[in-house]
């Protein structure tokens, strides 16, 4: 079970200068069970929204974290982006771009993220281009 509990706080005319485009301050507190323990969270948020809507910026906020932990975490850890250690940008660039092409194929493809890793680990090149021909 999980409590989230959403603040908003509208811009205040006395911040600094370069901090004009914030409306809001957004808090928010996170109540939680995981792996039998409980954990609390606050995380604080500024945006240029202008709304008073604490329900929009909470689902703003839900849909972000939805989109980092599937597709970001997918290519942090499974397919190992982040401990790529190509020097050359233009190099890095394109293996990011083959790794992106390769999971939208395997997502549309409705494989699982493991039976892309197995792909992706054993470089079962034979079973891409399979996957690639269908399409």
């Amino acid at each position: 079970m999980e409590i989230r509990e959403t603040y908003l706080y509208t811009r205040q005319n006395n911040l600094d200068n370069g901090w004009e485009s914030i409306n809001l301050m957004v808090y928010v507190h996170r109540n939680f069970l995981s792996k039998h323990k409980e954990h609390k969270t606050d995380s604080f948020y500024v945006s240029d929204l202008q709304t008073c809507d604490a329900k929009l910026i909470a689902e703003g906020i839900r849909s972000h974290w939805y989109i980092e932990n599937k597709l970001h975490y997918v290519k942090d850890v499974v397919m190992r982006e982040d401990k790529e250690c190509t020097a050359n940008k233009d190099a890095a660039a394109k293996l990011a771009l083959l790794r992106n092409i390769a999971f939208n194929i395997l997502k549309n493809e409705n494989k699982s993220i493991k039976h892309a890793t197995e792909i992706f680990a054993n470089y079962n090149v034979k079973e891409l281009f399979k996957i690639l021909h269908r399409t």
